[in-house]
């Protein structure tokens, strides 16, 4: 296999002679069959050998390669383009994110595949698609969207895709202060539910009587009488031992029949009183609401819908 060899030992005095290095080798493999290009290099390993001026020490001047910059409506509009080309998109901001350009969303380097231009270091992430993740991140990044409850027709058109496909047509969950918990076999994905505050209501009590046995003995409060509850005078009447018609029980002497009244009992002494009974306790509560939330730490939660 024969070689032609470009060795370029003055780069300055080849850009002051305006010597376009890509017309050079573009010529050299046009024009001669099998031919090998090596650039600061006398044994090319390949099509196009290049090796770097200075590959090693703390020299400060540049070595690489500089391919065509241009913005994404530069790369939507170029036609007949060749299958392998490679750009860099340096404004993903220009034209519109359709036709050959769908997959230009960002800056860097982008080849045609025949039909669009694609990212040249992509990863396919595909088996992502739906997946669910924490992260301190406050907006959208590499294809990871925000659960804000936006439309899914906000989203880019292939985006916009993942989502019905996932059963989100209108718009996306909205995860903010939520958690999340696996459905049931009833449940629909995205289905929300719960509170963070919760009420008992008296249907949420055991069904029980609170109630409890008593008993004691009330204060003493001296000696005293006591007056009728109805009327002014207690009626009393009797008689003395042997029916000789003297009242009995303080009625007075010629009562008839020993019958008299008195407007107070005699007087008992300083006394108490027993009892018992059964008492109900009220529960005294507020009724106020009872933070439902076990401690959290807040972070935003994201679903993958591809880039």
């Amino acid at each position: 296999m024969s070689k032609t060899i470009i060795i370029i030992k003055n780069l300055s005095a080849i850009v002051k002679k305006k010597i376009n290095i890509s017309s050079i080798v573009f010529l050299t493999i046009v024009n001669i069959a099998n031919g090998q290009v090596g650039v600061y290099t006398s044994t090319p390993q390949s099509t196009l050998d290049i090796k770097a001026i200075n590959p090693i020490g703390t020299f400060t001047s540049t070595d690489g390669i500089l391919v065509p910059r241009v913005d994404r409506q530069r790369a939507q509009n170029m036609a007949s383009i060749e299958t392998s080309t490679v750009i860099y998109i340096n404004n993903s901001a220009t034209g519109s994110q359709t036709g050959k350009a769908q997959n230009i969303d960002n800056t860097g380097f982008y080849y045609f595949s025949g039909s669009l231009w694609e990212k040249l270091f992509y990863t396919d992430k595909s088996s992502l698609t739906g997946n669910i993740k924490y992260s301190v991140k406050t907006s959208d990044h590499n294809g990871w969207y925000l659960l804000d409850g936006r439309a899914v027709s906000a989203f880019p058109a292939a985006v916009k895709a993942k989502a019905e496909a996932l059963g989100f047509t209108t718009n996306i969950p909205n995860a903010s202060d939520r958690v999340l918990k696996t459905k049931t076999a009833t449940e629909s994905l995205g289905t929300v539910g719960g509170n963070n505050m919760l009420t008992i209501l008296q249907s949420n009590l055991p069904n029980i009587t609170l109630s409890s046995n008593t008993s004691g003995t009330t204060t003493a409060s001296g000696a005293h009488a006591h007056s009728p509850a109805v009327g002014s005078a207690f009626l009393l009447s009797g008689t003395s031992f042997g029916n000789n018609g003297n009242g009995y029980g303080n009625a007075g002497n010629g009562a008839w029949g020993g019958v008299n009244a008195r407007g107070n009992t005699a007087a008992a002494g300083a006394h108490t009183h027993t009892f018992s009974g059964t008492v109900s306790t009220p529960l005294g509560g507020g009724g106020q609401p009872i933070d439902n939330r076990s401690p959290y730490l807040s972070v935003n939660t994201f679903i993958y819908l591809g880039e």
